[in-house]
Parts: C-alpha cells; structure tokens; sequence
C-alpha cells in the first residue's frame, strides 16, 4: 500500500513539474516598427543567453541562444520575414535544452542591438540600418573578441565577431540601458563611470565635425528651424544631500525608572518605523510626563516621524506637522546640538516645497541666530547657499550671486567655496544671460579644477549656454566633454539629442544625424529626456514611408510628446509632423495641420515660426505644380491664399512661381508685372547680408533667369525692342541652365529674324551648336530652327544637314521632342521633293509614317507618299500605301486617293477597249 502511494506520489510529482517546465518556457514575439524589427522574449527573470554574428556562405548571419522557446513563438518567428531579416530559423532542440535562432540579415549594413529591461524583466534584440558598419567592414578586417574565443568550422561557417553573456546577467531598469563595451577599455580613467561608457570611441568623435565641414548655409537654414529648450542642469546642494541621508541618532541612557523605559520603547518604535504607534505612545507620554526629562529628543524625533509619513504617503498635512514640531522644538530648546542642524533642514526642507519666500526667512532667521554659531560658520554657509537658490528661483539674479560671492570670499570650507563658484553660473542661465554664464563656468573651471568632476552643470549648462549663444562648433564640443564626463547623467539623453541637433545645423551628413537621434533612442528609450530625438527621427523617416506606416508615425508622435514635460512640447510635435508632410510632398496637409494649431492655439502659438512654414509649405506646392505644368492648379492655389498666409508676404520665389503660371496660362502682362518686381528686389539685394540669407531659405531665381522670363514675355507681347534689352542684361548666360539657354537662343533667333537679319540669326544658331557641352537632345530645336532659315535663303544643303543632325540625335538618345524630330523628317522629304531626289523623299516620308502615324495626323503625307508612287506609274505601290490610311480625320486625303486609283483603272480599261476596235488600231498605226 505505501509503495503504491509512493508511486503516485511521484507521479503527480512528476507531472507537476512537467507543467512546470512548460508553463517556464520562454515567450515573445517579433515586429517591424518604424525603421527597426523589434525581437522581445519574456519569461526569465535571470537571462543566460548568447548571440553571435557570422558570415555563413556570404550571408550574414546573427545566430541567438536562448532558454527554450514556447511552441507559439516558435511558429511565429519562423514565419517572419522583412526587409531587414529577410528570414528566421529556429532550433528548438538546442544544446542544453534551450533554443537556437538564426536571424539571416539582408546585408552587412544592418546592426543589431541587445539589452535587458526589468519590471517587467524582458530580452530585446533590435534591428536597425547603420549605413557606417558596411564602410567599416571594407576598410577594416573582423577583429576577434578577446573576452571569448569561437570555434571555427574550416568549411563553411566564418566567426566574424561574438558577444558572450555570463549567467544570471544583470538587467538594466527601464530608465538607463546598460551597453557592454564594444571596444579597448580606457585605462586609469579620470573617474569611475557609472552606467554608459562608449570603449570603442571614448572621446565621442562620431559626433564631432572639422572645422572645414561647416556650412554656413546649413546655419542660416536652421534659424527656421524650431528647437526646444532644455531644462537646466540644477545641482542639488552637496552638503544638504549629505545632511538627508545621514539620520540623526538619539540615544537615550538605560535607568531603572518607568519614565526612562516608556522614553526608550518611543525610540525603539521610532527605529522599528513603527510610526503610528509612536504617535499615539508619545501622546500617552506626554500626558504622563509633561516635564520629562526626555521631551527635548521626543519632540525632534517626533518631528523626524511626520516627515517620515510624508514621504511614505506624499500627504502634504505630514509635511506640514513636520514642519510646525521642527519649530516648536528649536523655539522651545534654541542651545540644544540638535536645534542647528534641524533649522537648516526645515530652510531646504521648505525650499524643495517650492515656497521660496518662506525658505528665504528661514535662511535669514537661521543666519542671524546667534546660538548657531558665528557668522562664519559651515551651517551658516549652507544657509546662504540656499538663499542663493531661493533669489535665483525668485529671477532676483544680483541677490543671487551676492550670496554665492560671499560664500566663496568668506568660507573657511574648500567645498563650499568650489560650490559657490559653480553655481554664479547657474543663476545667469536662469536669467538667460548666456554670455555671463558662460563666463562664470569658464572661471570656475580655471580657479577651482578639482570641482570639474562634481559639477556636471558647468558643461551641460556651459553648452546650453552656447547653444542659446548660437556658438555651434563650441556648443558641441562642450556637450560631447559633458557626455564623456557624466554619461548616467538625468540630462545625458538631452545632450545626446542636441548633439544630432548640432550635427544638422552644422552640416553634417544627414546619416551621421539621423545615427545621433537612433543612438539617443536606442541608449535611452522612451524616456522623456530621449522623446525629443524620437520624434525627430520619426519626423525625417516619414518621407520614405507607406501610407499606413506615415499615419502610425504620425499617431506616435504625438501620443510621444504628451509624455514629456516640457514647454511646447505640443507645438514642437505639431511641426515635426508638419516637416514630416512636407518631404512626401503632402504640402497641404502640412498647411492645414499647422494652420489649425495656429487658430486653437492664438495666444501661445509661435507665430513667426508657424507662418513661415505655412508660406514655406504653399511656396512649395506652388512650385510643385508649376513643374508639372499644372498652371491652372497653381493660380487656383495663388488665389486661395492670397488674401491670407501670402497677404505679407515678401518670399521671392513664391512672386516668382505665381508669375511662371501666368506665362504658361498666356497672360504674359500679369507674368511681366511678377517678374519684374522679383527683378527689382534682386538688383534692391545685391551685396546685402539679407541676401545671402534669402538665397539659403529660399529658391530665389538669379538675374539671368528672371531676364530670360521677361525677354520671353515681352516677345510674346510684340515688345520685340524691350524684349532685346532684358536678353542683354543676360551677362552671365552660362548660369543658365540647359533648357533655358537653348530658349535664350531661340529669343534671339527670332528677334534677329523679324529684323531681317537671318545672316545674323544663322551665324548666332550656328556658333551655339559648335560649342554646345550639354545634352545633346537639347540642340534639337535649335538644328530645326538654323534649317528653317537655311532654307529662307535657299540653302537646301545645309539644311539637309542640320535636318539629319535632328534624326542621328533621336537615333543615337531617343530623347529628342516627337514633336521637333517628326517636323524635321517632314521638312527633310520636302526638301528631297523639291531637289527631285524622289527616292530619298520616300525614305523620310516612310521614316516619318512608322514612327508617328499613330500619335500625329499624318494623312496628308501619306497621301503624299502615294502621289510619288502614283506619279511614277508604280499604281500598285501607290495603292497599297492609300490602303493604310489611318484615323477619323483621313477621310478627305482617302477619298482624293480613292479619285485618283479610279481615273487610273479608267483610264486603262479605255487604253484596252481602243486596242479592240481594227480602225482605231489602225489610226493609232498610222499615227505612228
């Protein structure tokens, strides 16, 4: 009987853990989202796991080992695919049990990046596009990882690099990641460095730029550019930090008396944090011992004990308590060793409440009190001090600084004195006096150099400072000093991000930019302090994306910016969504999305801001369509805004791009009356500052341009004497672009002509196509334009030749006008037909019907062909080409095709029937 329970026992034993196994299998899943494909695994508390980069038969190969898989997630890996992983395997029968995933990358460029969260506890493995690793795999061979050695197959499989995790790795929490180092480690450090260190690029350089890579029409570009500010680094008080976490210790000498037994049970409550109950027993003590011997450290314990509720419970009626016992207790024992310190507590205990006023009095009262000390004493600095931060957060700047000099002039304690000095800087930040900041961290840096790894505000303020200063170049190299200083800083991710931001208003690469946004997000996630790099990354990958993709990012944005606490943060998204839109092109959902903002929002709203980009957006619409050679749609946009956004006014190339639909819609008087005010304001801003920065913001059209515009419109206008002027004032014509210097030639050919010059005209079109270096197709129009005046004076030889320049372009770039190409064939068989050349005419005729018959109406040269064949008594050809006869409006040369075969048969027929009769044949002998 035992045994057979035994065996059961074991059984369900047995199974248990089974299902324990089971239910410990590891879960997860993997996604594409945004520019990353996402791999999360849950299910472990301790992660033991591995992962490898390999080259397997010229395929990139990232090779994961992790606890066993869960069937579901298994079947769902397997079945993913992207652009990035274009395929996943997955050995579920892995050495010791545990799981073996192969991730096959879609090239060397795409990276990958591992880390462990907590709460809940989560493995998550990214994959991203980082355009730098396939450069650096060129140049550089594989390096081999010097912490772990991998077995090597000779045949088929390549160790290109491995990262090995140890067992019960450590994860990171949810606001810091923790990246292991992916390079040599810096020996001897300045300092030990908690949390980030980069030991592949310990100084940052990825985020530095030469001096010569500046563009200064990048820095002009970003003035348009919105930026938000930063919160300023604020240092809490070294001495006060100290002062918080060291608790006060009471002891109270063990006696034999009653009193002293019930006075010793309310500290061993006090010291159990057992605090209710105290309460409650200090009351009952009270009443029992009204003069007890102990009330001095009871009521500063008591006062220990409200204070401690309040942080355990946030409610402000504990604070409060607190505050009022503290008083009572200095008031009631103003010698006691205790009364100091607890007054300079509930001066900064006030001060964190944020009632600066009142922590200002206290500071005094605490200063002037003459039991504390002389007036020179530690406590007493301290007390200034916290005055110094209660003026500066009162914006009373002067009062400010004078605490903080006094400190550092009459302090008997070296880190008072280095603290006061890093701290005058931090008053002028807030006044947004950046020039004096900048000075005051530059002066403490130099007298007190021991405090530079304390301080992190003298670098990270310093570099805001800059920033606010618009000194770009020291800007960033203050804020790349700060990261390598005090990389685990709360504001590390903020540095990080204006590093990108810098990087852009510089002119870096766009690639090193977008590289400073991913690595902030991917360092940092989606804490507050790295939202504003995801937003601008988001915002720049829009134009690349889906539909879908675009209303995702969208929908990210915004729901992003409402976790961050920051000023404008619902702007600052409004019009990274709005940039996003205008690189796809989607310029009036930009317009619209900005133009709501700006009515829901007309008291906070930045109005230069937005109304810039507002016109900026309709410019470019504008512009868009006057490309396509929508004018209609453009002047329809022109009149929509004209009474509104555009009413002020002054863009250049928005006049510009109105008056370019006005030439094409055939009101050259309207398009003149553009151009010429475009023209004025140029030659009005020549050699001006504003100049240069109008040419950077805007696509302003040059002198020779606009020149071109009005010498085409006045021609059209019969204004042939004005429209010679402006094609003199054309000094420069090799400005011009192709296009627009072949339609400067043509002007000039045709105002030549009308005054009879062709000499001039041919002799002009002729040194043109001598030395003309651009596209070829484009000399097109000019080669028919010399024949056509070749031909006035009678040169058909030449003409002939310029003709078959046009036919040996279309045949040689096939990007010749169907239009020019196929009146120059016309031309060229005419011309054949009048030279009498009647076999060469046929060849262009024929050449001209294959090639456009379908497209142009081309009857009368098909009927033409035929009359050749006709006239030659070829009736058969002749027939077969009237046969071919295409389209509706053929019927005209048909039918006078059709009237000629029918004389011709007639004609025949009467030739046989005269041959029949014998006296008509012998009249025609005789006649012979």
């Amino acid at each position: 009987m035992n045994n057979l329970r035994n065996v059961i026992l074991a059984g369900c034993l047995c199974f248990s853990l089974v299902a324990i196994a089971a239910n410990s299998k590891v879960n997860g899943f993997i996604n594409f989202q945004g520019d990353t494909v996402h791999l999360e695994l849950l299910g472990q508390q301790n992660w033991d796991y591995d992962v490898k980069r390999l080259d397997v038969k010229g395929q990139t190969i990232v090779r994961m080992t992790v606890p066993a898989l869960d069937e579901s997630t298994v079947k769902s890996l397997s079945t993913f695919k992207s652009d990035m992983v274009t395929n996943v395997t997955v050995d579920a029968q892995g050495a010791d049990g545990k799981s073996v995933i192969s991730f096959t990358l879609a090239g060397e460029s795409i990276d990958t990046f591992d880390y462990l969260t907590d709460q809940p506890s989560r493995l998550i493995m990214d994959f991203y596009l980082n355009p730098s690793m396939a450069k650096a795999t060129a140049k550089e061979p594989a390096k081999k990882d010097e912490t772990a050695k991998v077995e090597e197959s000779p045949k088929t499989v390549k160790p290109v690099a491995k990262t090995k995790t140890g067992t019960n790795r450590k994860p990171a929490t949810s606001d810091a990641l923790e990246i292991k180092n992916a390079g040599p480690t810096v020996a001897q450090a300045d300092q030990i460095q908690a949390g980030i260190f980069d030991g592949g690029d310990p100084n940052y350089e990825r985020f530095s730029i030469k001096p010569y890579d500046i563009k200064e029409e990048s820095i002009i570009r970003s003035k348009d550019n919105y930026y938000i500010t930063f919160p300023m680094l604020e240092t809490p008080v070294t001495q006060w930090e100290k002062l918080k976490i060291t608790p006060t210790i009471y002891e109270i000498t063990p006696k034999s008396t009653e009193e002293n037994k019930q006075a010793r049970l309310l500290l061993t409550l006090f010291e159990k944090e057992r605090y209710a109950v105290y309460l409650k027993t200090r009351n009952w003590f009270q009443e029992k011992y009204p003069q007890s011997e102990y009330n001095e450290i009871i009521d500063f314990m008591t006062g220990d004990v409200n204070l401690a509720l309040y942080k355990q419970s946030g409610k402000m009626e504990f604070f409060d308590e607190a505050i009022q016992k503290y008083r009572e207790a200095i008031e009631k024992y103003p010698t006691s060793p205790l009364s100091e310190r607890t007054s300079l507590k509930v001066g900064y205990l006030t001060l964190e409440r944020g009632d600066n006023l009142a922590a200002l009095r206290l500071f005094k009262e605490h200063i002037e009190n003459k039991n504390f000390g002389g007036k020179d004493s530690i406590s007493k600095d301290l007390a200034r001090m916290g005055m110094g931060l209660a003026f500066m957060r009162l914006n009373k700047w002067d009062d400010a600084i004078a605490q903080y000099d006094s400190v550092e002039k009459n302090s008997t304690n070296r880190d008072l004195k280095v603290e006061a000095a890093y701290r005058k800087g931090d008053v002028w930040v807030r006044a947004k006096n950046y020039a004096k900041s900048v000075d005051e961290y530059k002066s403490a840096l130099k007298k007190y150099p021991e405090g530079q790894n304390s301080y992190p505000n003298a670098f990270y303020n310093q570099a805001e400072s800059m920033f606010g200063l618009k000194q770009y170049p020291q800007s960033l190299d203050m804020y790349r000093e700060f990261i390598k200083k005090f990389p685990s800083s709360d504001h590390a991710p903020y540095a990080m991000t204006r590093l990108g931001e810098l990087l852009d208003i510089l002119g870096a690469d766009k690639s090193r930019v977008m590289g400073a946004y991913l690595e902030t997000y991917f360092r940092y996630g989606e804490t507050p302090s790295a939202v504003i790099a995801r937003l601008r990354l988001l915002s720049a990958r829009m134009k690349g994306m889906k539909p879908k993709e675009t209303a995702n990012a969208v929908k990210e944005i915004m729901e992003l910016a409402k976790k961050v606490d920051l000023p404008n943060m619902e702007q600052f998204a409004t019009v990274m969504v709005a940039d996003g839109y205008s690189q796809r092109g989607e310029f009036d959902k930009s317009v619209n999305l900005l133009s709501k903002y700006y009515k829901e929002h007309p008291g906070s709203v930045d109005a230069p801001l937005l109304t810039g980009r507002i016109i900026a957006n309709i410019n470019g619409k504008l512009d868009d369509q006057v490309e396509k050679g929508d004018f209609i749609g453009a002047l329809k946009t022109h009149s929509q805004y004209a009474d509104n956004w555009l009413k002020n006014s002054n863009r250049l190339d928005t006049k510009f791009n109105v008056g370019r639909a006005f030439e094409m819609a055939g009101t050259p008087v309207e398009s003149e009356r553009y151009y010429k005010e475009v023209l004025n304001r140029v030659y009005a801003l020549q050699g001006t500052p504003e100049a240069k920065e109008i040419a950077v913001k805007e696509e302003v059209p040059s002198v020779e341009e606009l020149n071109l515009r009005l010498a085409a419109v006045s021609t059209n206008e019969q204004k042939y004497n004005q429209a010679y002027e402006y094609l003199k004032n054309i000094k420069n014509p090799e400005k011009l672009d192709e296009n627009d210097q072949i339609e400067r030639v043509g002007i000039a050919v045709k105002l030549l002509e009308r005054r009879g010059d062709t000499d001039s005209a041919i002799r002009y079109l002729g040194e043109l196509l001598r030395t003309w270096k651009g596209q070829p197709e484009l000399v097109a129009e000019p080669y028919l334009k010399l024949a056509e005046l070749q031909l006035k004076q009678n040169k058909k030889d030449e003409a002939l030749q310029s003709l078959s320049m046009i036919d040996k372009l279309m045949t040689d770039s096939k990007k010749v006008s169907p239009v020019v190409h196929a009146k120059a064939l016309e031309m060229m068989g005419n011309v054949y037909m009048e030279s009498n050349q009647k076999d060469k005419a046929i060849s262009a005729y024929k050449n001209l019907l294959e090639q456009y018959e379908d497209t142009r109406p081309l009857s009368s040269i098909r009927y033409k062909l035929g009359q050749i064949y006709f006239n030659r008594g070829e009736v058969q050809k002749a027939a077969e080409v009237w046969n071919e006869f295409k389209g509706q409006k053929s019927g005209f040369w048909k039918n006078l095709a059709q009237e000629q075969l029918k004389n011709s048969e007639w004609r025949d027929g009467y030739k046989k029937y005269i041959q029949r009769i014998p006296a008509m044949a012998a009249d025609k002998q005789e006649s012979k």
